[in-house]
């Protein structure tokens, strides 16, 4: 693990200086100067690596797990009749906020060394324009994640080195981010079909859906820009209006989303892929995000339990307390969590076989499922050393950044606070509704809102909605929490004996601080 006592500055000498290895993951050529195509395919390559590598350690060490919909603690060993937590001790908060932090500026100079050897006002050609638009489109990201995370961050679009650069404005930040995407939509190709690999790379309508998650931001804490909600609409609309184009729409059922047949979807608007466990040798391509054990198990859908160790099989980020009690019971509730656990005849006490958990309390610990809706299992021997009698268990080798889910509720909620509500936002909610239900998307049923809601109680309904459909995913709860001023509501949202982080719930707790031995080599950066 490398120092905490490097700048943001020395990321770029680091990452462009230093052996391929370290930027250009997997691939194997000298970092310098592109002089072909091939070259600048083998460099994009590597920026998706380093991106995925900085999308799977953030999560790893997780340091959004300050909302209530993830419990502090986790990963974790859980179970339903007991818990051994892990709790970090290993990677203390301050040093997960590091990590954070330097991957996420490792892929910014990733991307700036390619767009620095072109000069998108010139004729290039077309294959050329769009790996420019995507380099674009990831730096917008990065940026977009890097402000939400620590606030007032520094800018760097170049790769010259400064040893005195300074935190920008949350208005410059966000300008700086759509002048981004708004390049990448005018150098990306048109659609899924089109895109340089079909239905995986980002297109014009990817990064037009990410401008509208950029305006809803925006249009809360910390700019407080009330005018962007009619952005955030209009560009959610358009999305949504050429969703058939695009190539975009919501899968019928729920769990289509995390089993293996439907690994490529129309619901994944930015989807980041790994190896598949069984087709790699290479432990560092495969997304460990999503991991589980079997103990000495061997059905592990059924989530046993081993009441007399207090052990169960699963280490994965788990609900926090309240948040699961509180989820609506329905079909999306199943496929979200372990509801139903199997105690097996030899470790039963009292009745043996399946259990629907209805509620939890602190004793009890209920851990996420969707991730592992249909999980690949790899021996533990096959990637690491010594004599276990246990495998792994690891999601599907993908992780959602963006669905088309989000859209769907960003243009209902936008559409509602910026006075225009309309019979379209009620059906974009009520679709995901009806699926929550796994009832058919375009009928109307009893799940459906109520038409006649105001449009700040139609806004809190959505809000609510968004919480339980993109529960635990990499774009979801804490970030509504932050833009909406929601953190200080915390205490009531919890359980009260949930605990973690932030020690306080107010404003000094809405973003994470940029880490101390950057802030030593450069004070501006601490200003």
């Amino acid at each position: 693990m490398r120092t905490n006592k490097q700048s943001i500055v020395l990321f770029i000498i680091l990452y462009l200086l230093s052996s391929c290895e370290n930027l250009f993951h997997p691939e194997e050529i000298s970092i310098g100067e592109i002089q072909n195509y091939d070259q600048l395919l083998t460099a994009t390559g590597g920026v998706y690596g380093k991106l995925a590598e900085t999308i799977n350690e953030h999560f790893i060490y997780r340091i959004n797990v300050r909302g209530d919909d993830l419990n502090e603690n986790s990963p974790n060993y859980n179970g339903y009749y007991g818990t051994y937590e892990y709790c970090w001790e290993e990677y203390p908060y301050d040093e997960r906020t590091y990590i954070s932090w330097n991957l996420f500026y490792s892929v910014v100079a990733s991307a700036n060394n390619i767009l620095s050897q072109y000069n998108t006002t010139s004729l290039l050609d077309e294959p050329t324009q769009e790996i420019l638009g995507e380099m674009f489109f990831i730096r917008a990201y990065c940026y977009f994640r890097l402000t939400r995370t620590y606030g007032e961050v520094p800018i760097i679009n170049n790769i010259d080195i400064s040893y005195s650069t300074s935190r920008s404005s949350f208005v410059k930040i966000y300008e700086f981010i759509e002048n981004d995407l708004k390049t990448a939509i005018s150098l990306l190709p048109d659609d899924n079909s089109l895109s340089r690999i079909p239905y995986e790379t980002p297109h014009r309508g990817t990064a037009k859906a990410l401008l509208a998650e950029l305006y809803l931001s925006c249009a809360g804490y910390p700019v407080n820009d009330i005018s962007k909600y009619a952005l955030a609409a209009r560009e959610a609309e358009e999305v949504i209006d050429s969703a058939g184009y695009f190539g975009f729409g919501l899968v019928d059922d729920f769990s289509y989303l995390w089993d293996k047949q439907h690994l490529l979807n129309e619901e994944g608007i930015f989807t980041l892929y790994f190896a598949i466990p069984s087709k790699t040798e290479n432990i560092e391509e495969i997304n460990h995000i999503y991991v589980a054990r079997a103990y000495e198990y061997p059905d592990f859908t059924s989530f046993m339990t081993d009441p007399e160790s207090y052990f169960i099989s699963s280490i994965f980020y788990c609900s926090e307390l309240n948040f699961y009690n509180n989820y609506p019971s329905n079909y999306r509730k199943e496929i979200t969590f372990y509801s139903t656990i199997y105690v097996p005849a030899e470790y039963a006490v009292g009745d043996t076989g399946y259990i629907q958990i209805e509620n939890v309390d602190v004793c009890n610990r209920i851990g996420y499922r969707k991730f592992f809706y249909d999980p690949y299992e790899v021996p533990y021997s096959q990637y690491y050393e010594g004599d276990f009698n246990f495998n792994y268990y690891l999601g599907l080798p993908k992780i959602y950044i963006l669905r088309y889910a989000h859209t769907l509720l960003t243009y209902a909620e936008a559409s509602a606070r910026s006075n225009q509500l309309n019979e379209k936002a009620y059906e974009c909610v009520n679709m995901i509704r009806r699926r929550a239900h796994n009832v058919d998307l375009y009928t109307s049923s009893i799940y459906d809102l109520h038409p006649g809601l105001s449009p700040e109680a139609f806004a809190d309904s959505v809000v609510w909605e968004r919480a339980w459909e993109l529960a635990g995913e990499p774009e979801g709860r804490w970030f509504d929490l932050v833009r909406l001023e929601m953190v200080e509501d915390l205490p009531n949202l919890r359980h009260p004996q949930e605990g973690g982080p932030p020690e306080t719930f107010d404003k000094s707790a809405y973003f994470s601080p940029v880490p101390q031995g950057d802030i030593e080599l450069n004070p501006n950066l601490g200003e």
